[in-house]
């Protein structure tokens, strides 16, 4: 549309005062045509102008030829130099400005002093109206070229920030099911392991109280009652245990779910911390793990940093009930300084061989994703993590340092 317009309002007009302009030329026919030949040339560049401003600089310098004739020539070399300073550069702006003065001087001594001898002298060669009209073309041409670019950087801001912006959501959210997740593992691989071995404790306890009562047989049917009513009386209350566990898991799962679907408010509740631990080792020592827990200094108040504390004192726990078969004893120490917070989790048991009766032979291999998220967690308070097996004896340990942060002193 802008294309349009010029070549009405601008093109037009200067090809219809080029055609009149050529009849009022005293000379050949040859000649009138060749100025309006030359001002049709120079106009046609300017659809071209943002695609290919040189063709549009040379194309509308052509028109500064029909000076020789007519003065129908100047007006077309203006657009031509604002053109080029525009859409160019600034540089090609006044290179184009300096040859059409030059071609302008040139094609005025010309007409005046060769083709139409008395039609003028040299105050016409050096009349400087058209120098400045054309330094005026150049300095717009300036101008347009600044707020083009300008808009333009502001556009192509404007676009970085939202790219920007969509990575810094995309990194925010992987970061915060990153987080999720190692939350959902410490919550469910936790609870389940100790809903399995309440659920192994009372199938063993039941085991153990039919056996008792088939053999003791009908002669001390009393006695029998009452080994197989205590037998059936633990398996109760290892069964009891399986459900509140359950329910805790489920609630916990609750919690998460809410966040995660934000529908309504979820139910809120603190993050577990270093008060939290006896409560943790009691939970193993009711399995029948025999945990020692050994608690060293006061714990920063730094709620990350004691749900960090948390979090590998139960990984360590659970890997123990889950994989360690035979174990003696375990060993948690959670000592803390001035300047860090080192936890220490360290069993005795074999990677083979049943744990109590009715237990597996064999432990199933973990995915790994706990010890992932604590090494993440933990690098993440600027801390590092060391798991594996115990040099030279059976057994395997996870020690995690935690630098305690300046304010937190």
């Amino acid at each position: 549309m802008t294309d349009a317009l010029l070549m009405v309002f601008w093109g037009a007009i200067e090809v219809v005062v080029a055609f009149r302009s050529a009849w009022q030329v005293d000379g050949s026919p040859a000649a009138r045509g060749t100025v309006v030949v030359l001002v049709v040339i120079a106009v046609s560049g300017i659809p071209l102008r943002r695609t290919h401003p040189a063709v549009t600089a040379v194309l509308g310098l052509a028109s500064v030829v029909a000076m020789t004739w007519t003065e129908a020539g100047y007006s077309p070399v203006l657009f031509t130099v604002y053109a080029a300073t525009a859409w160019w550069s600034r540089a090609a702006g006044w290179w184009t400005g300096a040859v059409a003065v030059v071609l302008a001087a040139g094609a005025t001594a010309l007409r005046v002093f060769v083709v139409a001898p008395g039609s003028g002298g040299l105050a016409d060669v050096l009349y400087p109206q058209p120098t400045t009209f054309l330094l005026a073309a150049v300095l717009i041409g300036v101008n347009v070229s600044n707020r083009r670019r300008y808009t333009q950087a502001l556009i192509d801001r404007a676009h970085q920030l939202a790219r920007e912006r969509d990575q810094q959501a995309q990194l925010a959210t992987a970061a915060e099911r990153a987080r999720i997740a190692r939350e959902m593992h410490d919550i469910v691989s936790h609870s389940l392991t100790v809903m399995v071995r309440l659920a192994e404790g009372a199938a063993a306890g039941s085991a153990a109280g039919s056996a008792a009562g088939s053999a003791a047989g009908s002669a001390a049917a009393s006695s029998a009652g009452t080994s197989s009513g205590g037998a059936e009386s633990a398996a109760t209350a290892a069964m009891r245990g399986v459900a509140d566990v359950g329910r805790g898991a489920m609630g916990d799962m609750r919690r998460m779910l809410g966040v995660l679907g934000g529908d309504g408010e979820p139910a809120l509740a603190p993050q577990p911390g270093i008060h939290d631990v006896p409560q943790l080792v009691d939970r193993f020592r009711a399995l029948g793990t025999p945990v020692a827990l050994e608690l060293v200094g006061v714990v920063p108040d730094d709620d990350a940093l004691q749900l960090a504390v948390y979090r590998v004192v139960q990984e360590g726990l659970t890997n123990t009930a889950r994989h360690a078969q035979r174990v003696r004893s375990v060993d948690v120490r959670v000592a803390a300084s001035a300047t860090e917070v080192t936890v220490v989790v360290t069993d005795d048991g074999r990677t083979g061989g049943p744990t109590r009766p009715g237990g597996s032979a064999h432990a199933p291999a973990g995915s790994g994703r706990g010890l992932i998220g604590i090494d993440e967690r933990i690098r993440a308070l600027g801390g590092q993590v060391r798991a594996g097996s115990r040099d030279g004896t059976d057994g395997w340990q996870i020690r995690a340092t935690i630098p305690v942060r300046t304010e937190d002193r």
